[in-house]
Parts: structure tokens; C-alpha cells; sequence
């Protein structure tokens, strides 16, 4: 689910449905990807309520969190994985919490992407970790439950994504397939 929030006023902007469910497509297919590209299998959990509030996920060790931003909105992504999930990710062995941090950030990546090929275009910022111990039930309360995924040897993984929208969207023609990078690909600046 997409949490959309306004700081500027009392009432919430109405986030247009067609674009909540692009930016739903996109994040959900982004971090089963993002993990398939470790070779981690990751399945969504299916919501167990009717509003599509899912179980608080309670095995995560850390958060990564990427700030990003865009022509009339603000944005949060926080990805939260549990110690098995990112262990059996990480073939390179680096700290917990530089491996969530890279790994929001990579999600970020594959989200960025998957939107502008729909006529969005975000700008991210440097990921932070942090523990998910104490954040874990902040996060996971019922009006923003997030994407829950799971995968067969007990590993979960958590996203969620939260807007503040500030303006009129601003959407463009989206690109076409040959004009972007794939999700993956090495982009040397």
C-alpha cells in the first residue's frame, strides 16, 4: 500500500488510483526482482484483512531508507529484511546494515525505472540503515501495512512506500524500452 500524507495541510491530497497502482506494480515487482537478482526467491504475502492491511512482520533486523523526490511530491522507501533474508543475499559478506542500505538503494533503482517507463521521473537520495528493532511496529501499523513478501526458507521482506504530495503531479510521455537502462544494468556517469 502507498501512504500518502500532506505536512503542508490538514487534508490529505487524493493520490490519482491509476498512478497508486502503477507505483504498487512497480514496488511490488521491484523488490521480488531486486532479491531474484541475489537468488533469493521472494513470494507477496497475501493481506489478511479486506483494506489490504497485512500481519506486522516481526523478524526484521534492519532498515534501509531512501529518500526520493519529484515534480509536485516527496517520498519515502523503506525496505526492512530479516537476518536470514539478508545473509543468504549478501555473496559479498559486507555489515547488515550497509547491505540494507545498498539494497533500498537498488530498490529505489529498479522502482525509479519501472515508474518512468510509465511517464514518472523521480530523483533518489542517499540510503540510510538503520535497526528495525525499535522501528518494526512504528511501521507496521494498520493504515500503512506494507509490501510483504516471503520466501520459502523463512526469510521475509518489508516495503514501504510513503508520499507527500506538494503540488500538481508532473507526468511525462513515458520513455520507450530502448531509450532506458534495465534494471541491473551498470551505469557509469
Amino acid at each position: 500500500m502507498i501512504s500518502v500524507a500532506s505536512y503542508s495541510s490538514a487534508v490529505a491530497p487524493k493520490l490519482p488510483a491509476e498512478l497508486e497502482r502503477a507505483m504498487g506494480a512497480a514496488a511490488t515487482t521491484a523488490a521480488i526482482e531486486l532479491f531474484a537478482a541475489y537468488r533469493v526467491a521472494m513470494a507477496q504475502v497475501t493481506p489478511l484483512t479486506d483494506s489490504g492491511a497485512h500481519a506486522p512482520i516481526s523478524d526484521l533486523s534492519a532498515l534501509g531508507i531512501v529518500r526520493f523526490t519529484a515534480a509536485g511530491l516527496n517520498g519515502t522507501a523503506v525496505l526492512g529484511a530479516s537476518n536470514r533474508t539478508l545473509r543468504r543475499s549478501n555473496l559479498r559478506g559486507t555489515s547488515d546494515r550497509d547491505w540494507v542500505a545498498e539494497l533500498a538503494n537498488q530498490f529505489v533503482g529498479r522502482f525509479k525505472l519501472k515508474l518512468l517507463r510509465a511517464g514518472v521521473e523521480l530523483w533518489s537520495m542517499a540510503p540510510l540503515a538503520v535497526s528495525a528493532r525499535l522501528l518494526v511496529t512504528a511501521v507496521s501499523q494498520p493504515e500503512s501495512p506494507p509490501f510483504s513478501f516471503r520466501d520459502a526458507q523463512g526469510g521475509s521482506v518489508a516495503v514501504w512506500i510513503e508520499l507527500d504530495l506538494n503540488g500538481p503531479l508532473k507526468m511525462t510521455t513515458p520513455a520507450s524500452e530502448g531509450e532506458l537502462p534495465r534494471e541491473g544494468d551498470v551505469i557509469l556517469f
